[in-house]
């Protein structure tokens, strides 16, 4: 395992590494670029550490794996994030933290591994803030960036393309995916670079159970 997560590391480092300033770019216009970031499935960190590096935020670095996120530690330490940028070891399908805990969620490329996709979308909005964003999905910034890595993954491992092709969804899988989840609203959107999930959760929701004011 230790030996994929330093392999995945440095694919990570030399081929996709200019993908993610970018899609911290896009994330972050959206609106949200101060508070407490998770990026769930963080691999080696470098989405969460982009975004660290282009705002003030706190990031958490949030894995499945213990070797990758020991490779995380090691690329905060790298940047001299460790005051903003921590990982924490964990499943999706039951994050660790109290309801409403983070201003943003992201995940890139991590959805298609989920075993429960369901409860994975479920338990991110649980901790969203009310007024949060999550961003979901697998895109590679812009066609440019994605044809660069078409190639360069391709000069390493010839049935790339194929393995690509089988973890892409369509937006009518997204949307089928998501109207079984608790999220009200949702929006899909293809970059031509990929497919992102991303949904907010209102600022006036209320809890399940929560009594409605003597003024409604």
């Amino acid at each position: 395992m230790q030996g994929e997560a330093r392999e995945f590391n440095e694919i990570a480092k030399n081929i996709f590494y200019p993908i993610y300033p970018v899609i911290a770019q896009q994330i972050l216009e959206n609106g949200i670029s101060e508070g407490i970031c998770l990026d769930v499935g963080s691999g080696p960190g470098h989405l969460g550490l982009a975004i660290a590096r282009q705002t003030q935020m706190q990031v958490c670095l949030f894995d499945v794996s213990p070797e990758a996120l020991m490779i995380a530690a090691q690329n905060i330490q790298d940047e001299a994030l460790e005051g903003r940028v921590y990982t924490k070891q964990g499943n999706v399908e039951d994050i660790p933290y109290p309801d409403e805990s983070f201003n943003l969620v992201t995940s890139r490329g991590s959805l298609f591994f989920w075993e429960d996709k369901v409860t994975g979308i479920n338990e991110i909005f649980r901790v969203l803030k009310p007024g949060g964003m999550a961003y979901i999905g697998g895109g590679f910034g812009n066609q440019k960036l994605r044809k660069t890595v078409d190639e360069k993954m391709l000069a390493i491992d010839d049935q790339w393309l194929i393995k690509a092709a089988t973890r892409m969804n369509s937006e009518e899988n997204y949307s089928e995916l998501m109207l079984r989840t608790k999220v009200d609203e949702f929006k899909i959107k293809d970059d031509e670079a990929g497919l992102w999930i991303s949904f907010q959760k209102n600022q006036t929701r209320r809890k399940q159970n929560e009594p409605l004011s003597s003024n409604n």
